[in-house]
């Protein structure tokens, strides 16, 4: 593990990069520039699927004054080393792990970027793995991401560096329960080293 200012990276040896860049508060673009809260256990999830799996990661480790996931990678240190490492390491899988504000009723919100197909495949075959013991029969979304003039992590990586990638969106209920934020963890690992 090593970190780099406010970024932690995880080492793996898989082709495999997670990631979660709203694990504390970040400034984000808009006419106010506020701050918005962390999205809890963001960074423990990514952690966990890391120890299982072998994959890399990265995380926020402390407060930013960007938004790690919107700025663009010339002013945006914790980008630069997402595309560093797959440069590096030849990835072929990104995801990247968020928290599902509550104001949506669903469970669990699976994001494509629709200028790349194998990240529409990718989307799907997560949802499958994710769908399995006690996450049975939630209620997974999945969404291309909106047309807008900013670049989130997932994005870049399709439309730049040309791997498939996902961004996933997680319930705070999941995150929060820890026998149901195992059960998520378990089963991206499983579905990670098939």
């Amino acid at each position: 593990m090593e970190e780099i200012s406010d970024i932690k990276v995880i080492k793996g040896s898989i082709p495999v990069l997670l990631s979660a860049p709203h694990a504390h508060s970040h400034k984000r673009p808009s006419l106010t520039m506020s701050y918005k809260w962390g999205e809890e256990y963001t960074d423990r999830i990514v952690e966990e699927i890391c120890l299982r799996t072998a994959g890399w990661g990265v995380i926020q480790n402390k407060e930013t004054d960007y938004d790690p996931n919107w700025y663009k990678i010339k002013n945006n240190p914790y980008k630069s080393t997402i595309a560093d490492i797959i440069s590096k390491e030849k990835v072929t899988k990104f995801i990247d792990i968020h928290g599902l504000s509550d104001e949506y009723e669903y469970d669990l919100g699976i994001y494509y970027p629709s200028k790349f197909n194998k990240s529409i495949a990718l989307a799907n075959d997560i949802s499958l793995a994710i769908n399995k013991g006690k996450l049975r029969g939630i209620n997974i979304c999945i969404f291309r991401f909106p047309d807008s003039l900013q670049e989130s992590l997932g994005e870049y990586v399709a439309d730049k560096l040309r791997v498939p990638s996902v961004q996933i969106e997680i319930a705070r209920y999941i995150r929060e329960d820890e026998k149901l934020r195992n059960v998520f963890v378990q089963n991206i690992s499983s579905f990670l080293l098939m």
